[in-house]
């Protein structure tokens, strides 16, 4: 299986068995988030992995299961086939499900329209 994460001004990809895997992203994953505390934190940990560690293969590989791990646990259970994560294309919808039709205030106290 052959797990590829598009970062936007990065790509990076791995090959590895599917036998496994998700229970072993999923551990890497939350094991981040415990040490982050929330996923965007965990999602910036293995992002900042990938680019100040891009020559190492073990990191490259830590960060990719955690980021997999992340994908099958809060977007879309990942099944037994290549897979691209494309970041720029999910995490604006993370950070602002509203889409650009919502902001939030500045005390935060609810949502205005635009």
């Amino acid at each position: 299986m052959k797990i590829s994460v598009d970062g936007g001004s990065f790509k990076v990809a791995i090959e590895t068995e599917y036998e496994g895997l998700i229970a072993e992203a999923t551990d890497v994953f939350h094991e981040t988030k415990a040490q982050a505390q929330t996923n965007e934190r965990a999602i910036l940990r293995f992002l900042q992995i990938i680019i100040e560690h891009s020559d190492e293969d073990d990191a490259i590989g830590y960060a990719v299961l955690g980021l997999l791990g992340w994908y099958n646990e809060v977007i879309n259970p990942v099944q037994d086939a290549d897979i691209e994560l494309n970041l720029p294309k999910i995490l604006p919808h993370l950070l602002n499900p509203s889409g650009d039709m919502a902001a939030f205030t500045a005390t935060n106290q609810g949502i205005n329209t635009h």
